[in-house]
This record gives structure tokens, C-alpha cells and sequence, in this order.
């Protein structure tokens, strides 16, 4: 387990006892609620379960029917969105010296902001956002100007729509790239509904001038010991969708001059699958041309920038998905979202928050996304 795997699980912990604790007695204040005997013990039962739902959700994900599944990742968030709201309510209770008592219209008022909160934050996560950064790199390839979609961390799953999919898909062509690029987390775990809810024929929709790519991240690998979910079945089906598998894979584009790296996921290893060393795909590109490098968790930024990468691209944090983790994951990477310039390297890293969700199916001060990269080259050379 990384520090990063233990740092997650251990604030999902923490942010449960305490959404159970703050809102088991806040509840009982602002619904005025006096329970006492069986009473007290169901309703702090209740409370416990709802405060423990998205632990439950992923501990049992594997015996969990689809339905039971959402229901519990719905009631996870709203708790969240309750917590918040509950916040409100005792900044204005506290401002205003307690001389606001609980009533009928507070009971009411609390209910629609915190439905309201979750409708919002679910509008966030399911109505991406088009992000476009301008990268200039100091090589020459055979072309002046490149165009690249990055998509990430989509985590397909029993859940996904398939207007969804369709709108990312829509989105994506009407910016006429030059390149498609998918950073990992295709799947949430399992490939069965890729395969049979016809991903596979919407993926084969997306166009571009010069091809779609993807690479594995972390979510790719949790079912790769199940029978049909092995990491050929996986591969298989992305090469049925029109998608280029990239697993420590290095492709010269002589036709635009450039090298384009997708690595294979840091947590690979965990899956007795070995990772390539970023220096060894590097001796066998060439370093006077532009490399553009596909990895799924932004790790080593430095060595990677060390390593005359010009360009970097990943997703796996989703920007933190829900306000405090947007902090916390900002203190766990160099570059948890957005673009990263090192200047003396001429190296560029960014970061997609991520198309959707993982969890609670909302974003609470993060948004999905689609990234939209204009790549410009100096000292444009001339095809031979």
C-alpha cells in the first residue's frame, strides 16, 4: 500500500466518524428530536450506517447489487452535501448569538439546501467543462501546431449512461483533434459493462486526425484476477473500440515528427506486472524531437522532467473531487490539477480532473472535465 492509498483510506475513515458524529447531534437539535430508549439506539444506528456508506460501498462492491450499490453512494453524498449545509446553519445559529430556534421552516429550508447542494454537485460531475492550455515546445517536429484531447478518468461502470458517454464523445469531435488521449480509469473495475452496455460502439465513434490512445491507470487493474476481466480481455476491448493500447509503448509519428510514451501504471506491480523505467523508454526515443509522455498518476514530476520529457500528461486525482480533498491532494503532488511549467527544463506537466467521478456521484468545488491541449513547435522542420 502507497502512502498516498493510506492517506485516502485513512481520511475516508476520519471524515466518516465525524459526518456520524457532527450530524448524529446537530440532527437531534435542528429537527428537535428528544429520543430516548429503542428510539435513540435506531436512530444512531441509522445515522452510523449512512456516516459509513462509502466505506460499505467499497468493502462490498463485490457482492452488492448495482441498485444497492448507488443507493449507497447516493446517501454518501448526501451526507457530504448535509455536512456542509449543517456548517451553514451553525455559522448563522453562532453569528446570530443562538437566537435562532429550530422550526418548521428551518426543518424545511435545511432539507432543500442540502437536495439542492446534491443536485449541484452532481450537475459538477456529470456536465463537463472544456479546459484549453496553450504549450509551446522548444523542439522542432514536421509539423507547427498539434491539437490533443485528453480525456481521463471516466470510470465506466454498471452506473454510466450512456447520454453520458455520448455528450463526452459529441464534445470531443466538435473540437476536431489531432490526437485523442485517455489517461487511465477508463473502468471503474470491471470491463462486463464496457463490453455489454455498447461502449465499445460509442468509443468507436471518437475521431481524430492521427488516433486515439489510451493507457492503463490503477482502476484498469483492480479486476484483472477475474475470469473475463484479465488484462488481454481488457486490452481486447479496447482495441475493439478503436482505442491503441499504450503498456510501456513507445510510437514514433513520423508523419508529425514527435514521440508519444504511454507508460503502464504505477500500481502495476501489485498485479505482478513490471513497470519499465521511465530512463529506459527514454534510450530508446529520440531526445531531439518532441515526447510527450502518457502516465496515469502524476508521480516524480522532477525526475520525469529531468528525463527531457517535454510534455506530460495524467489524471487519478480528480482535482480532489470534493472539497477539503482538493487540499490535501494538492499537498500530495507536485502537480495534482491543471498545468505545471518547469522553465528550465522546458518540461510542461498537466493533470485532468477527471470526465465523471469515482464515489459519491457528485464534485463539490472541482469540476469534470475535458482538456484540450495546442501544442506549438519551434523551428518547424520539413517532411522528407
Amino acid at each position: 500500500m502507497t502512502f498516498v492509498d493510506f492517506t485516502a483510506i485513512f481520511a475516508t475513515i476520519i471524515i466518516s466518524i465525524s459526518v456520524t458524529f457532527l450530524l448524529g447531534k446537530r440532527w437531534q437539535f435542528w429537527f428537535n428530536l428528544h429520543l430516548t430508549g429503542y428510539g435513540r439506539i435506531i436512530y444512531w444506528l441509522t445515522i452510523g450506517l449512512a456516516g459509513a456508506s462509502l466505506i460499505l460501498a467499497r468493502v462490498l462492491n463485490d457482492i452488492l447489487t448495482s441498485g444497492l450499490h448507488l443507493f449507497l453512494l447516493t446517501i454518501a453524498g448526501l451526507m457530504i452535501c448535509s455536512v456542509f449545509i449543517t456548517l451553514i446553519f451553525e455559522i448563522v445559529y453562532r453569528v446570530s448569538k443562538k437566537q435562532i430556534k429550530p422550526n418548521l421552516w428551518h426543518k424545511i429550508s435545511f432539507i432543500i439546501a442540502v437536495v439542492a447542494l446534491f443536485c449541484f454537485g452532481h450537475e459538477m460531475a456529470i456536465n463537463p467543462k472544456i479546459v484549453d492550455y496553450q504549450v509551446v515546445i522548444n523542439k522542432s517536429a514536421n509539423v507547427d501546431h498539434l491539437r490533443i484531447v485528453q480525456l481521463s478518468d471516466i470510470h465506466i461502470n454498471e452506473h454510466t449512461s450512456a447520454r453520458m458517454i455520448q455528450n463526452m464523445i459529441d464534445k470531443v469531435n466538435n473540437l476536431k483533434p489531432d490526437f485523442i488521449v485517455i489517461t487511465g480509469d477508463t473502468l471503474d473495475k470491471r470491463l462486463k459493462p464496457f463490453v455489454e452496455n455498447g461502449f465499445i460502439e460509442q468509443f468507436q465513434q471518437l475521431k481524430s486526425k492521427y488516433g486515439n490512445y489510451i493507457i492503463f491507470g490503477n482502476h484498469e487493474y483492480l479486476g484483472t484476477h477475474d475470469n473475463n476481466n484479465r488484462e488481454e480481455d481488457i486490452i481486447n476491448a479496447f482495441k475493439r473500440a478503436n482505442l491503441k493500447v499504450l503498456k510501456d509503448d513507445i510510437v514514433y509519428l513520423d508523419e508529425v515528427g514527435i514521440t508519444l510514451i504511454g507508460r503502464d501504471d504505477f500500481s502495476s506491480y501489485k498485479y505482478d506486472v513490471k513497470r519499465a523505467s521511465l530512463s529506459d523508454l527514454i534510450m530508446f526515443s529520440d531526445t531531439d524531437r518532441p515526447i510527450i509522455l502518457l502516465d496515469h498518476q502524476p508521480l516524480d514530476i522532477k525526475d520525469v522532467a529531468e528525463q527531457q520529457v517535454d510534455l506530460m500528461l495524467s489524471g487519478h486525482t480528480h482535482g480532489g473531487q470534493i472539497f477539503p480533498v482538493n487540499i490535501l491532494v494538492a499537498m500530495m503532488y507536485k502537480n495534482a490539477n491543471g498545468i505545471y511549467h518547469d522553465a528550465d527544463h522546458h518540461f510542461t506537466s498537466i493533470v485532468n480532473s477527471g470526465y465523471g467521478f469515482g464515489g459519491p456521484p457528485i464534485r463539490l468545488m472541482t469540476r469534470s472535465e475535458i482538456v484540450v491541449i495546442d501544442v506549438s513547435f519551434v523551428n518547424k522542420t520539413t517532411i522528407q
